[in-house]
């Protein structure tokens, strides 16, 4: 098969009743992945390990390698589907064995895989293709002392997400919170690694002089001092939560007179605050909240716009931009995020209907986007860890100008079907599964378990 215009090869496992601690292979397929007969070495599946003897065997078919029973079972081993092996001095890498956490609830994550198939079969169409074995796991199926973990593995014969008892993967690939646990027992084998909420995120980005200009003023002191001085400075702040995502708990304070006012997210209605109701709502949010000077965003039809802007590691060496999905949000709202009208637009469309620019002009604000996504990711992983993806929320003013309101380290991957764009999303998941594979591959010492 050819990848990318490359030819690869993917190698089936086979078990076999043959004695302990002896991969066997004919030579051909020995001479492809650099054994030699004899060679002791040490095979590397997922965060296991054994040390194997190379047995030439004549009668074994081409890119196969034969394992005894005992091993496949100690170090669990699927064999429904091709790997990649790659030899790394005298450890033979099998793999990649990637672990997808998306829920903290085994349950919960099996009724997804189910009632979702538009959603995750594009995982294993892709890993298909890529070699290797990709599974979905909850932390509640997590083992930590014998280091398994129950999983689904996709079967394309039955096609259907089905059970299997797992090692820990080489990769762990989150869209949960991390646990102490996670943390502890995969170290840096965990990706996403946790990063920031809100407020850090906008410390570390202030820290570069070449990012200040893109950010909107934010205060993580929740005071009626800072309160007063925000909206004397810009008319109206916004109060948002630190921990929470989609526009959920978001207010815009203003101020008439000695009143206080605020809209809450997803309504139209607008709340009064006396002086003591306010400083009630501002001491329950110490803790938690950020204040945020409000852009006055390039809107269409008194309709807010906003772009998430998706920076993925391309074989897991450079960062891109694709794609870029524009939000059309309702009328009279006052954000984009999570309001049932939005709508979500391909960029040069929306920029169309913004601005009624050139082709030009267009090709010159998205290429600004894209430049300014693969800043920022270069600079939050040296400052954070390995990351596979970003989601930048960005927005531009009546000047064109961009600001930059969010960092998503765990973003919504599905975000390329609310333009219905199966294609779209299909080639984002192969992207993150290849920088995945691609780090699993490295062959990075196994950390538990010699069986």
């Amino acid at each position: 098969m050819k990848i990318g215009g490359v030819r690869m090869s993917l190698y089936r496992l086979l078990a076999a009743d043959s004695p302990d601690r002896v991969i066997q292979m004919n030579k051909r397929t020995a001479r492809k992945v650099g054994l030699l007969k004899g060679q002791e070495i040490t095979l590397s599946y997922g965060m296991r390990k054994a040390r194997m003897k190379v047995l030439i065997n004549r009668k074994a078919a081409g890119n196969t390698l034969i394992l005894p029973s005992r091993s496949i079972e100690k170090l669990k081993i699927v064999l429904s589907v091709t790997y990649n092996v790659r030899l790394l001095d005298d450890v033979l890498v099998i793999g990649p064995v990637i672990g997808m956490l998306y829920h903290q609830d085994g349950n919960k994550m099996e009724a997804d895989l189910r009632e979702n198939p538009n959603l995750y079969l594009p995982y294993a169409q892709s890993i298909r293709k890529l070699g290797g074995m990709l599974f979905f796991a909850a932390e509640n199926q997590i083992d930590f002392h014998s280091g398994e973990m129950e999983g689904c593995v996709f079967n394309f014969e039955t096609m259907a997400w089905e059970r299997a008892v797992l090692p820990f993967p080489s990769i762990l690939y989150r869209k949960v919170k991390a646990t102490k646990a996670l943390k502890s027992s995969f170290g840096s084998r965990l990706f996403n690694p946790p990063c920031y909420y809100k407020w850090k995120f906008f410390s570390i980005l202030n820290k570069e002089p070449a990012f200040r200009k893109y950010l909107p003023e934010t205060k993580n002191v929740i005071t009626r001092n800072n309160l007063d001085r925000m909206i004397g400075k810009y008319g109206m702040v916004f109060l948002k939560p630190i921990n929470k995502g989609g526009g959920a708990g978001m207010h815009l304070i203003w101020k008439e007179g000695r009143n206080y006012f605020a809209r809450k997210n997803f309504t139209s209605e607008v709340f009064t605050y006396t002086s003591r109701q306010l400083n009630d709502l501002l001491a329950s949010c110490e803790k938690n909240h950020i204040f945020q000077q409000p852009i006055h965003l390039k809107s269409y039809k008194d309709r807010k716009i906003d772009y998430r802007v998706i920076a993925v590691k391309e074989k897991a060496r450079t960062w891109k931009v694709d794609p870029i999905i524009g939000w059309l949000g309702v009328k009279g709202g006052i954000t984009t995020q999570g309001n049932r009208g939005v709508s979500g637009r391909y960029v040069e469309d929306l920029l169309k209907l913004q601005f009624n620019d050139s082709d030009e002009g267009i090709a010159q604000k998205v290429g600004e986007m894209k430049s300014l996504a693969i800043a920022l990711a270069n600079y939050l992983e040296g400052e954070c860890g390995t990351f596979i993806d970003f989601g930048f929320d960005m927005g531009l003013d009546e000047q064109g100008d961009i600001y930059i309101f969010e960092g998503n380290t765990l973003q919504q991957l599905e975000t390329p079907l609310s333009l219905n764009d199966h294609m779209m999303y299909g080639e984002l998941i192969y992207c993150i599964l290849e920088a995945l594979k691609e780090l699993s591959m490295e062959g990075e010492e196994p950390v538990s378990f010699d069986n």
